[in-house]
Order: C-alpha cells, then structure tokens, then sequence
C-alpha cells in the first residue's frame, strides 16, 4: 500500500519514525554534498525527496525536535 493512499493523519507510527530516520540521514548526507560529484538532476531528486518526506510527517501532524532530533507531534 503507498503512502499516497492513505488519508492524512493516519500514517502508522513505525512508518512515520522510517521517515524521520531517511530525513536526517539525507539531511546528514547533503552537508557534504559538494564532496561528492553529481548532477543537477541528482540534487532536484534529492530536494524532491526532502520535500515529500516532510510533507509525509506534516500531513500527520509530526515534525522532527531541533533539541532532541527525534519524532515529535506538533500540538494542535
């Protein structure tokens, strides 16, 4: 089942930490990005990624705490 079709709000926990986890082991990797060599097109992607990926935890009500880098629910 894809994410896509899931209605917001109801995205399994377990699903929601994997998402924060890819977040910041991207987040981790473009701080040193210019080491590595590539496209333009590459960087879009992973720009891209970034953005769905928060949309996935903002859509649910999440974000990832600056303080403790770890899953938090934004209150209402």
């Amino acid at each position: 089942m894809s994410l896509r079709h899931l209605p917001d709000g109801i995205t399994n926990r377990r699903v929601l930490l994997a998402v924060a986890l890819a977040i910041k082991n991207l987040e981790r990797v473009t701080g040193t990005i210019i080491e590595y060599d590539i496209t333009r097109d590459d960087a879009e992607a992973v720009c891209s990624a970034m953005i769905n990926l928060w949309s996935i935890l903002e859509s649910n009500g999440y974000t990832i705490d600056g303080d403790t880098n770890r899953l938090r629910k934004v209150p209402p």
